[in-house]
């Protein structure tokens, strides 16, 4: 049997807020809450969201220089881009100069990225090629 990715946990500042960017925006749904944490999966992976009650954190670095990046595969990009608008979040794509708007009624990339309420980047598709050794159902 070889290692299986079952579980990614990140904290948040804003709790409720992120849990809206990641439930509402995204679409993933949340399968469990236990006090100060939401579960939410896919069906085949589990991704904890905390909130974050340390000091104050760093904010991430993004763009081309995000040390930390998440992908997802949605059924609708289109749909999904429109609804993080509307939510008040920069649909991107990180070319050369940095940040560069997408239209999302064009995204010719067949992706694009945004950023979560704590400044981490999610990568978005549609594509179940995205990522090499990734299996998707």
């Amino acid at each position: 049997m070889s290692t299986v990715l079952v579980h990614i946990g990140v904290r948040a500042t804003d709790l409720e807020k992120t849990i809206r960017f990641w439930r509402d925006g995204l679409g993933l749904p949340v399968v469990s809450t236990h006090g100060s944490c939401y579960d939410l999966s896919d069906g085949h992976h589990n991704f904890r969201v905390f909130q974050h009650n340390g000091p104050d954190r760093p904010a991430h670095v993004s763009g081309m220089l995000d040390y930390l990046h998440i992908g997802v595969r949605v059924p609708d990009l289109e749909e999904t881009g429109r609804r993080l608008l509307d939510m008040g979040y920069e649909i991107f794509s990180d070319g050369l100069g940095g940040k560069e708007p997408i239209d999302v009624h064009n995204i010719r990339e067949g992706a694009f990225k945004v950023e979560d309420p704590d400044g981490i980047t999610v990568d978005v598709t549609a594509s179940d090629d995205q990522w090499p050794g990734a299996v998707l159902k």
